[in-house]
């Protein structure tokens, strides 16, 4: 497919989409403005991070802000089709000033500090600032029971902002991540031993040892246009413009430019046509290769288009399509052209109304790997990575989701994938250099850096999620999925746990107190030892967490948590043990 193909495609798709708002009709102004009142309540956090990090639990204050925090804990890779969260949100006293602040003091020398700030009850706009910091400086213990330095350094920053028009919503989100952190994990490099390198000289293993730091600086801007129409005559449409900058310390940066919408033509009051589509393009520059990092740049834009029809009756509705993803560009000196097509059929059903319906459908999924995501879901991959995307072309899903009674409410679902071009880490390594005259066998060491490798094959899922809340202060929310793995070359899914279960209880014993009890699990992993040739389990991890969050006033809050309890010690990625028991103590205030 060439340049020529995605550009016809981009330009349809966004005269598509803005030509929409042509046709809407202006008979009545039926406009609704809704802005969300702020609710100091901050939702759920995971604890596990990719680096080690004590991140403050606790149940406080938070805005709907549309950002990305890099430190996602536990991950367990694709995600299928996941089920909404429903999010646990202890009841106190509605604040309602505009600002709040909060800062907290932990073991492992660790600092938070937030600040947020948002535009109360404007029917022509709503504005929300958020700006957070989080510093560590502790040690952790690595396999052969050596102490590692694991610093890390997490700033970020964002902006919320939405004008209500006529008939239209104007938006703008703005995103700044900044992550300075070190390779502390283990590894197995002999200084003062001769390897065979990437490019197949001859080197000191004091040569392929990194620079340990690492940063990661990135920068990106959405701008929205959208209607949202609900009235049979008009036609609901939205467009995006999404911009976007990435680096880091090792001299690769990434750009990022893209155009994504929907737009869907109101056939009758139950028969529609909808269409979303748009592109992406990245670009990304490196520096010269070395012996320990071999560059390629990289030039890739990606196209989607959906089309579909969507037809709602009494008891459920159906969708019909197709979802088409090209892509075109440069990776080094190869040409990365790729077209993949992939039926669209989704539907629902109530079974009985208000208490169960049914979902299912056949769909593709296709994710695009740029730089930026990679270095993000493991900070730890060597810096040399260009991921090649992945296609999951047959999506079947189906589950139930419904009430038991008022305050018992579930989803269960099973989903079965079937992929092509998957990644996987494992850890880089290099063979000695052993001469041919000498009787001496090689050996392989690895490094703490991340190498990605490829399978083709299928997964597939069944997970469910249950929440209960009889009272205003008590809600219980329990998550378990389990994750089956069929790889046509590979012995194990590096990295992936077959098993993960989440429980979380809120309550309240007291007046303005509110105590949290959470618990992760993940069942145990594989990881590629290179040295062995063989598979290395990582154990389970049983992650125990308990905070408590005390209302003194309006303005004033105080809270404690205690993370990891028991000091399970695990590995998020192999050779990079996570903090043990961490705790830490904070204040917040509103005004």
């Amino acid at each position: 497919m060439n340049s020529t193909y995605i550009n016809k495609i981009s330009i349809s798709i966004c005269f598509i989409v803005l030509s929409a708002n042509l046709f809407a009709q202006d008979d009545v102004n039926k406009d609704v403005k809704v802005v969300r009142e702020y609710t100091p309540i901050i939702s759920d956090a995971f604890k596990i991070n990719e680096l080690p990090n004590a991140e403050d639990d606790s149940n406080q204050p938070n805005m709907d802000f549309d950002y990305e925090i890099l430190t996602k804990a536990m991950s367990s890779g694709i995600s299928i089709e996941p089920i909404t969260a429903a999010k646990l949100k202890p009841e106190h006293k509605t604040i309602l000033d505009k600002s709040y602040a909060k800062g907290s003091l932990g073991n492992y020398t660790t600092v938070n500090g937030e600040l947020y700030y948002n535009i109360l009850r404007s029917k022509d706009y709503a504005l929300g600032l958020n700006v957070a910091h989080t510093t560590s400086m502790g040690k952790v213990t690595l396999e052969d029971d050596t102490k590692s330095e694991a610093p890390f350094h997490d700033t970020y920053a964002s902006m919320y902002f939405r004008r209500f028009l006529k008939k239209s919503t104007f938006s703008l989100d703005a995103d700044f991540l900044h992550n300075v952190y070190r390779y502390y994990g283990y590894q197995t490099i002999d200084e003062a031993a001769t390897y065979t390198s990437n490019i197949g000289n001859n080197v000191l293993g004091s040569d392929l040892l990194h620079d340990d730091r690492q940063r990661l600086s990135g920068f990106k801007t959405t701008l929205g246009f959208n209607n949202k129409e609900i009235e049979s005559k008009d036609t609901p449409y939205s467009i995006k413009l999404n911009l976007g900058t990435f680096s880091n310390v090792t001299g690769v940066s990434e750009g990022n430019i893209g155009i994504q919408g929907d737009v869907k033509f109101l056939v009758s009051k139950n028969l529609s046509v909808n269409i979303d589509g748009g592109f992406d393009y990245f670009g990304a520059s490196v520096p010269d290769s070395d012996e320990i990092y071999q560059f390629n740049e990289r030039k890739m834009t990606v196209a989607n288009l959906s089309p579909n029809i969507e037809y709602g009756f009494d008891m459920g509705s159906i969708r019909i399509g197709f979802d088409m993803f090209a892509q075109t560009g440069v990776d080094g000196e190869n040409v990365g052209d790729d077209f993949n097509i992939a039926p669209h059929i989704e539907g629902d059903l109530v079974i009985a109304e208000g208490i169960v319906t049914a979902f299912g459908g056949v769909k593709g999924d296709y994710f695009v790997n740029n730089y930026e995501k990679m270095q993000r879901e493991n900070q730890f991959i060597a810096s040399d990575q260009m991921v090649a995307n992945s296609f999951h072309g047959l999506h079947l899903f189906g589950g139930v989701k419904g009430n038991f009674s008022s305050s018992v409410s579930f989803v269960a679902r099973v989903d079965h994938s079937v992929f092509t071009n998957e990644h996987f880490y494992v850890n880089r390594s290099y063979s000695t250099f052993i001469p041919e005259d000498a009787n001496v066998l090689k050996s392989t060491h690895q490094t703490n850096l991340f190498d990605v490798v490829y399978d083709d094959g299928n997964l597939f899922s069944a997970s469910g999620e249950l929440k209960y809340e009889p009272t205003k202060k008590l809600n219980v929310l329990f998550f378990a999925k389990y994750n089956g793995w069929n790889l046509n070359d590979l012995e194990y899914a590096w990295h992936k746990p077959e098993v993960e279960i989440n429980a979380r209880a809120n309550f309240s014993p007291m007046e303005d107190l509110w105590i949290t009890i959470g618990l992760n699990t993940q069942g145990k992993r594989y990881a590629y030892d290179a040295a062995t040739n063989e598979a290395k389990e990582l154990a389970a991890v049983y992650d125990f967490n308990v905070g408590g969050q005390y209302f003194i006033s309006s303005k004033w809050n105080v809270f404690a948590n205690i993370n990891n309890m028991f000091a399970s010690k695990y590995y998020q990625w192999n050779g990079y043990p996570m903090q043990r028991l961490n705790m830490h103590v904070g204040v917040g205030y509103s005004f």
